[in-house]
């Protein structure tokens, strides 16, 4: 038998004035360790593969040294001089590497190899030799359930088959066209298709490290099995509650002043019915101006109300099952007066030929109109996002964005629309054509675009400034999910679009005509005007409810509170206000599309009659603060609807009754209006004096009038029908 004996000389060659080269001080060159790279290697009969040794001083630092490579089994694997593994024999001048015995037979076994240098050997590595690998199939080792929970393990293991070996299996993985060569190869290398998901680590042990779906995935040189499946187990109920609070005792509301902070948690109870704290779910706040989230920490921002979500949601918890889980609302009341701010009033009648439209802001700590902002177009909306920061308004140019620092305005898109909502998170704005607005010459109320096959939904996305435009007709409005990761838009066709930036757009039909949306403020619901009742859809699979808020009468708009799950109908005489019961899944429980709704129950709606006999509502506006005392006059909870054709304002307050305040002589209604934060002030655009109002909603009274000077084609006054407050 030959014995091969590969052998790697290295040569200093130094100039005498170098130090350690012959004199000078002396180096530390006496090797203590040999490396050996990599830990192994599995080839087929026939190929090479590439070592790499590095001799070491007890410094940890290379050392100039003759390595030697050396074979245990020189007839089943040789090494090169430079470390070229063979996974047969060499020839005399490393060039072809024969995979076979004299028979002509594929060579398949293993071996080690030893790097040596200056007498110290490395710790040898093995070489698996062995027949082509066909394909690779990687599964669990022992499954136990349909999911692993948080830190938990998985172990996966992985077949190698041959197609060359024979006979072929008659069962297990390789069946019917292939052999089990797993034996012969040696060490597999795993990988995981999401490591948000899950680790895996270098034997196939894999564990979860937050809610979702992965690949798990074997692989042997360039042959990679499918991917395997894992799931690390979904939440069914989050709880969020303050940092510190005892077991079993949750704290899940706050009162904080202005710059106070709490310190918030998470955790969750799985599928398999383990709990586990301080989870990686997102925390958000749905109203970031009134109370901000930054990592788990809570900060009061603005006296007003805001629900803060915690949610398992792509691609931070649940990727690949895309079904959104919330947890409880953590209900937030900032206490205070909202400070002074800005109101930006407009109207929708076009100006004189030559004359730009404008956009009018009014200064709320003197009451007084400002510098006039010229608009690339007549404007039919302004909705701004829940920071202040900007503003976006739908004209007959298309969408303008408003920045409220430089009242500036921009055109950002040519598309032409209504604007019916902007994300919690201020990215994303959704409008539409197919949306009523008056006619900027007559008047006329009516669809923007009312053929029916140029009605287009459209996208824009702030952060990278581009726009979707999907052909879906009749989008009258439209309303987020606290978080920003849905928008349920209503259409007058009966369906309802469904928007994500991570899902597909989805459209259902639920028949009728949809008149308005909004979604509960802890994020598991929509609800919409559709027919007698108010119809609901569950956010995680828009699967129509058969649980339903009562209703007293036909409702005509609907809204709901920022920090409390109230729901608020207008109808033909007054509102239905309900609170709803949101309660988790019980565990253990599989979370599917069909099985994923939390569950849900209504109180008895409270019926507020504005005792005016029957109206027809142009708009309401629900306040952010729904958790103060009931009944308290002061708890800043009133909720405002402007009806048509009659000149007052009317307000309520849950649990209490309603307060009807009328507008000053010569007013005829209030045409459009918003409310500060505190839900204390409401400033309506008013027809007939063609005024902007301060209405003070705690002491019933309409306090400051702003005199506008918006004009018409025909250089007639034209009334402020576009009243917005900046929310700071």
């Amino acid at each position: 038998m030959r014995s091969w004996v590969g052998k790697v000389a290295i040569i200093c060659i130094c100039a005498a004035s170098l130090a350690g080269c012959g004199g000078g001080s002396k180096a530390n060159n006496t090797v203590t360790q040999v490396t050996l790279n990599p830990a192994s290697l599995s080839l087929v009969s026939g190929e090479t593969g590439q070592l790499s040794a590095a001799a070491l001083n007890s410094a940890n630092s290379s050392v100039i040294a003759t390595v030697t490579f050396t074979s245990s089994n020189p007839n089943l694997v040789t090494v090169s001089t430079s470390g070229l593994v063979c996974a047969g024999v060499w020839d005399a001048s490393f060039v072809v590497c024969k995979g076979t015995d004299s028979g002509g037979n594929p060579l398949t076994g293993s071996a080690t190899i030893t790097a040596t240098a200056n007498g110290v050997n490395s710790t040898p590595i093995t070489v698996s030799v062995h027949l082509q690998v066909s394909s690779i199939v990687a599964e669990q080792a022992s499954p136990t359930s349909a999911c692993t929970s948080i830190k938990q393990t998985q172990q996966y293991k992985a077949t190698a088959c041959s197609s060359l070996a024979t006979p072929h299996d008659s069962s297990g993985p390789c069946a019917p066209n292939a052999k089990d060569i797993t034996s012969q190869v040696g060490t597999f290398t795993w990988t995981s298709s999401n490591g948000t998901v899950g680790t895996v680590d270098a034997n196939g042990l894999v564990t979860a490290s937050a809610p979702g779906l992965m690949g798990v995935i074997a692989r042997l040189g360039n042959v990679s099995s499918p991917a395997a499946n894992f799931r690390s187990c979904m939440p069914v109920q989050i709880t969020l509650h303050l940092n510190g609070d005892p077991a079993g005792s949750p704290t899940t509301s706050a009162s904080l002043n202005v710059t106070q902070t709490r310190t918030l948690q998470a955790d969750m109870t799985d599928e398999a019915n383990v709990t586990t704290n301080s989870v990686p779910v997102a925390v958000v706040s749905n109203d970031n101006q009134i109370g901000t989230v930054s990592s788990l920490t809570l900060t009061g921002a603005t006296p007003g109300g805001a629900g803060i979500l915690a949610a398992c949601i792509p691609p931070v918890c649940g990727t690949g099952v895309n079904l959104p889980i919330y947890s409880n609302l953590f209900q937030v009341t900032v206490n205070g007066t909202s400070p002074n701010t800005t109101v930006y009033a407009s109207s929708t009648w076009a100006p004189p030929s030559g004359v730009s439209p404008t956009l009018v802001p009014i200064d709320t700590s003197n009451n007084t109109a400002g510098t006039a902002i010229n608009l690339p177009g007549v404007p039919n909306s302004l909705v701004f996002t829940t920071n202040g920061i900007k503003g976006y308004l739908g004209t007959n140019a298309g969408l303008v964005s408003l920045d409220t620092g430089s009242n500036t305005a921009t055109l950002v898109s040519g598309n032409k629309g209504k604007v019916l909502a902007v994300s919690p998170d201020g990215n994303t704005v959704i409008f539409s054509n197919a949306a009523s607005a008056p006619d900027p010459v007559t008047g006329v109320v009516g669809p923007i675009d009312p053929v029916v096959g140029n009605q287009r939904l459209v996208v824009f996305t702030a952060n990278n400034n581009t726009i979707q435009s999907f052909v879906l007709p009749g989008a009258v409005a439209a309303a987020f999910t606290g978080n920003s990761f849905k928008a349920y838009i209503a259409a007058s066709n009966g369906n309802v679009y469904v928007y994500s930036p991570v899902l597909s757009l989805q459209t259902l039909s639920l028949g009728g005509a949809n008149n308005d949306v909004t979604t509960l403020a802890s994020g598991p619901f929509a609800y919409l005007v559709n027919g007698a009742n108010l119809q609901v859809l569950g956010t995680c699979n828009n699967v129509l409810q058969g649980t339903t808020p009562g209703a007293t009468s036909t409702p005509h708009l609907v809204g709901s509170f920022g920090n409390a799950n109230t729901i608020v109908a207008v109808n033909d005489t007054g509102l239905d206000i309900t609170t709803a019961t949101v309660t988790a899944l019980g565990a253990p429980v599989v979370i599917t599309p069909a099985n994923c709704t939390p569950n849900v129950s209504y109180s008895s709606p409270q019926f507020i009659d504005f005792g005016i006999g029957a109206f027809t509502a142009r708009q309401l506006l629900v306040p952010t603060d729904g958790v103060g005392n009931n009944g308290d006059p002061n708890n800043g909870t009133h909720i405002v609807v402007l009806p048509v054709g009659i000149n007052k304002v009317l307000t309520a307050i849950q649990g209490a009754g309603p307060t009807n305040i009328t507008l000053p002589a010569g007013a005829t209604e209030a045409l459009s209006g918003s409310l500060t934060l505190d839900g204390n002030t409401a400033w309506v655009g008013v027809g007939g004096k063609n005024t902007v109002d301060k209405i003070d909603l705690v002491g019933a009274a309409d306090v400051a009038q702003v005199a506008t000077s918006f004009k018409k084609q025909d250089s007639t006054a034209a009334p402020p029908n576009i009243v917005t407050v900046k929310p700071k």
